[in-house]
């Protein structure tokens, strides 16, 4: 994702070669009907896919929550892939058979960093798969499948954490949950032993949904605390070590999605 924003030398030029890379190259008429047979279908949960980008191709994962609200990030290892933990933030996603809109991406410090936006247009195939083209100058085409990322149901962890973020600049932050008012709701805070940095936040379970709104308050100095604002977006469980903070093992992660900004936190076994 974003891969051709590493070399660009200024930001301006970096924003429109960004923009550049997105594009269906053609009609997408097929993308655009404005009426369905039946629906809306509940597209609530966690999808997966890919992001193709001119001859390049990223593995993306993420959620669409009950408002229609889509984050997606670039999964692949950060030790194989820069762009791991670019965001994409699509338009809203309701159900209804088509959508159309912005969608922002924001590539990670590893790709170059830089946002860019690229006309959307999408459509849902019942609960089977969701599939967008954008428009900007270069072929881009976003193809999805709904997945469960944990067996069973989510759990509110209750331990010491570690935390790494990808797409801002790589953070290791030690972290504490403790599970809060009813369902799966977890509060988050960092360890104690880590003075120039503060953060307090909430993991708030969507009903019966097995996925979480976000929100992490960090307050500090860099380098311990890259970003010293208010991160809001989407969260999930998944066995999966997306970035390999845990030499790939099967295990509980969890994992947070920023709606704002190339950051995606994984939360991982162990201090």
């Amino acid at each position: 994702m974003l891969r051709s924003l590493v070399s660009v030398g200024s930001c301006t030029a970096l924003v429109l070669a960004a923009a550049m890379i997105f594009s269906c190259g053609g009609s997408s008429d097929h993308h655009t009907e404005t009426t369905c047979a039946i629906g809306p279908f509940n597209v609530v949960g966690n999808w997966q896919g890919s992001l193709a980008l001119g001859s390049g191709s990223s593995q993306v994962v993420g959620v669409i929550n009950t408002g229609g609200e889509a984050l997606f990030f670039d999964a692949n290892s950060p030790l194989t892939d820069p762009a791991s933990g670019s965001v994409a933030v699509l338009p809203s996603i309701t159900g209804v058979c088509s959508f159309s809109g912005t969608t922002t991406l924001y590539s990670s410090a590893g790709a170059g960093g830089g946002t860019a936006t690229a006309t959307t247009q999408g459509s849902v195939d019942a609960t089977t798969s969701v599939s967008a083209t954008f428009s900007g100058g270069a072929n881009g085409l976003l193809s999805l499948h709904p997945f469960s990322p944990v067996s069973g149901s989510v759990t509110a962890l209750s331990d010491a954490r570690g935390g790494a973020i990808e797409g801002a600049v790589p953070s290791l932050i030690p972290l504490v949950f403790a599970p809060t008012g009813t369902g799966n709701n977890m509060a988050v805070t960092n360890n104690s032993a880590l003075s120039n940095c503060t953060l307090s936040g909430t993991f708030t379970q969507e009903g019966a949904n097995d996925i979480f709104d976000v929100s992490i308050a960090f307050t500090g100095t860099a380098p311990g605390c890259p970003i010293p604002e208010v991160i809001t977006g989407l969260g999930f469980e998944s066995f999966t070590d997306y970035f390999g903070m845990n030499g790939g093992i099967p295990a509980t992660y969890l994992y947070a999605v920023s709606a704002s900004r190339a950051f995606v936190l994984e939360v991982y076994p162990g201090p």
